[in-house]
């Protein structure tokens, strides 16, 4: 059953329709990181949010990253690229209204992805890695936040919790749950 449920999941990677898919910051050095987020910092939209400090922003994330990864290859991943490339699991309202309905996709099935190259976190991989700090807050749910998952893994999570939908809207107890994300840790599949 859980295999089954893989099949009908896709992979959607949003990005701004002015740029370019699969463009990662952590590719760059951090100095030319550092411009790239000063520059995106300006523009409106919830995804620009988390760029308004850029040097917190770039620790952060290396730390999330180094985390992700360790985890991973911990539970059996088999990481080929340095960083992963970012989707969400499904389609993603909030990273829809994020960019101001100025996004554009790139979405492939699940089931195109080798599983030893994918991990998975419930939300966001930096907000779940920042929710482990937060196990004695109304919204901290321990199934899944503050953890990496493997596919065999995150399917269970879904076919007990769902999809997190809209709840985040008005749930305060569910106010992280935006999207599950998947990381990438390969090439990506020809779409």
């Amino acid at each position: 059953m859980i295999v089954e449920s893989a099949k009908h999941l896709l992979l959607t990677h949003y990005y701004h329709r002015a740029e370019k898919p699969f463009q990662t910051l952590s590719t760059l050095p951090d100095h030319k990181a550092l411009e790239l987020m000063t520059r995106l910092g300006k523009r409106t939209g919830a995804v620009y949010r988390r760029f308004k400090h850029p040097q917190k922003y770039l620790r952060h994330r290396q730390l999330t990253e180094s985390w992700l990864r360790q985890e991973f290859i911990q539970k059996g991943g088999q990481p080929v690229s340095a960083y992963p490339q970012y989707f969400s699991v499904g389609a993603s309202p909030w990273m829809e209204e994020g960019y101001n309905e100025q996004s554009k996709i790139v979405q492939f099935p699940l089931s195109s992805v080798s599983p030893v190259q994918v991990s998975f976190t419930y939300p966001d991989s930096m907000v779940s890695y920042w929710l482990r700090t937060q196990s004695d807050k109304a919204f901290y749910q321990s199934a899944y936040h503050g953890q990496v998952f493997i596919l065999d893994e995150i399917l269970q999570v879904i076919e007990q919790f769902g999809m997190p939908g809209d709840a985040w809207r008005t749930n305060p107890a569910r106010k992280h749950d935006i999207f599950i994300e998947a990381q990438l840790w390969s090439d990506l599949p020809n779409h």
